[in-house]
């Protein structure tokens, strides 16, 4: 029988490991190695020392005013904890947040001191192992006897792809590995058989667990999690108003409506769902009354169906919402009364996928877009004052030197504001490994080659973009991107300061490459 407590769960957000010791690991592999040279695609360099954006702007900030500000866009409340504790609290249990494990951890002992049934740690962040492991270690030094769970995507992935899954869970060092992509529902049950005691276990199902300190491992049934989404929104009124003020980040919807063959998130999420606009509007006039400025619509397909989203920017528009909204966006697939919604409604900016400005590439990619349609978008949003980001993947199947030219022309010529160039990285489960014969495809993760170029050269056009492209800001992926503007405007920085700084980062960056 487990020892009663008033806390039945810890809920743990994103954790960054520390850069000095992961730069110098990194290192070690070699400065010519392909991960070192993706390491300074992805950092700066200020006062001679390689350090991340927000490392950087910190001390810039400091030094002009004598406090350090501790900016860090993980400070948004993490989504994926507030579902979590929302559906903890409407089963009756107690649940606390820690949102960014990194800044927090005076607060997490303080709470492990409590001796909670349980703590959750969600992987939505993370695509290896690492920080994970760092987390549960330290959880482990000043709680040795609490069960650890981890659920989320990356633990899915890991479940769905990996032979040495069980090697993997040992690694890492959790109790309970829930492997389902949505997961609160299991995670309920979980917590409730904790309550008596772990016997119950195996009767839940999208469960990997350990009973004897990770020597052995069950893996339960599959049975798919539908947590309907009206049902599954956010309770705000559960954290305190300076929680999730003044930036908040919010879903209407789950899951993508596409299948582009880079991505396998939508196998991951299931079919589209949506929340209707008389819900999404409740919870709008609840930022709105909160003192809410700054909203991120995390839909991976915000503007999708197109007729929803016009609603839902007509309702915006009609309740005079003053939100600065900022979104993931299909430019490909919009027209002139939404672009002028868009800008009438609050939207600041938008995210691009992108990918490539290359027709052969977004046909490979089955993007479901023109690099005709994409250059008319960018040029509408770039009329009215919205900022772009433009998310480029650099060396998927079919790209060339050629190819990457033709992108590269693309960007000159469209100048979105902020833009990535991120050298693919292939994962043996997504769509595209099913056509490997017929590109040549070889190699996994950084390490790849296919019959038009191989991961060196990726890399290498990677820097080349960089050190070339001038009209656009280069907004890296590392704890440092498109979500970090609604972040940064809710703290006072207004966009030309935000410009001016990733200007000057970016020449960092490029100083080394």
């Amino acid at each position: 029988m487990e020892k009663p407590s008033s806390l039945d769960c810890i809920l743990v957000g994103p954790h960054e490991l520390d850069f000095d010791q992961y730069e110098a690991s990194v290192r070690e592999m070699g400065q010519d190695s392909m991960a070192y040279r993706v390491l300074k695609a992805n950092s700066t360099v200020y006062d001679g020392k390689r350090m991340t954006y927000y490392d950087m702007l910190n001390r810039m900030l400091a030094s002009q005013t004598g406090t350090d500000p501790q900016l860090h866009v993980c400070k948004l409340p993490s989504l994926a904890v507030a579902h979590l504790k929302t559906a903890v609290n409407r089963a009756g249990m107690v649940a606390e947040e820690v949102n960014f494990f990194s800044w927090e951890k005076d607060r997490m002992r303080d709470l492990l001191a409590r001796d909670p049934r349980a703590v959750a740690i969600t992987s939505t962040f993370y695509v290896d192992n690492t920080a994970l492991t760092e987390v549960v270690a330290w959880i482990r030094e000043h709680n040795d006897t609490v069960p650890i769970i981890i659920g989320g995507p990356h633990i899915l992935n890991v479940h769905n792809n990996y032979q040495a899954r069980d090697f993997i869970y040992r690694s890492i060092g959790a109790d309970i590995y829930i492997t389902d992509s949505q997961g609160e529902y299991a995670l309920v049950q979980v917590l409730r058989a904790l309550r008596v005691g772990r016997s119950g276990l195996a009767l839940l199902p999208n469960l990997s667990y350990t009973t004897d300190g990770g020597k052995n491992f069950t893996h339960t049934r599959r049975a798919i999690e539908e947590n309907p989404i009206e049902e599954s929104v956010v309770d705000w009124s559960l954290f305190d108003k300076s929680f999730y003020t003044p930036a908040v980040q919010m879903r209407t919807a789950r899951s993508c409506a596409y299948s582009c063959a880079f991505c396998q998130y939508p196998q991951l999420g299931g079919p589209l769902s949506l929340n209707s606009i008389e819900h999404v509007e409740a919870q709008l006039r609840g930022f709105q009354e909160q003192g809410v400025t700054n909203l991120v619509f995390i839909d991976d397909t915000f503007n999708v169906p197109f007729p929803r989203y016009k609603k839902l920017l007509k309702m915006m528009i009609a309740n005079k919402f003053d939100f600065n909204w900022f979104s993931f966006f299909r430019c490909a697939n919009s027209d002139d009364e939404a672009f002028d919604l868009m800008a009438e409604s609050g939207c600041k900016g938008v995210f691009l996928g992108i990918e490539s400005g290359d027709n052969q590439v977004l046909k490979n990619m089955n993007k479901s877009a023109s690099a005709e349609k994409y250059r008319r978008g960018i040029g509408k949003l770039n009329e009215r004052d919205i900022m772009s980001f433009a998310s480029l993947i650099v060396g998927f199947p079919g790209e060339s030197a050629e190819t990457v030219k033709t992108t590269m022309d693309f960007i000159a010529e469209t100048e979105p504001t902020y833009f990535r160039a991120e050298m693919y990285y292939h994962y043996g489960a997504v769509p595209i490994a099913k056509q490997a014969d017929q590109y040549g495809l070889k190699g996994t993760g950084y390490h790849w080659r296919h019959d038009t170029m191989t991961a060196e050269e990726a890399c290498t056009a990677v820097e080349t973009m960089y050190r070339t492209i001038d009209r656009s800001l280069i907004m890296p992926g590392y704890m440092f991107d498109f979500w970090s503007l609604p972040y940064l405007f809710g703290q006072g920085l207004g966009p030309e300061h935000v410009k001016a700084f990733v200007r000057r980062a970016g020449e960092g960056l490029v100083s080394t490459l």
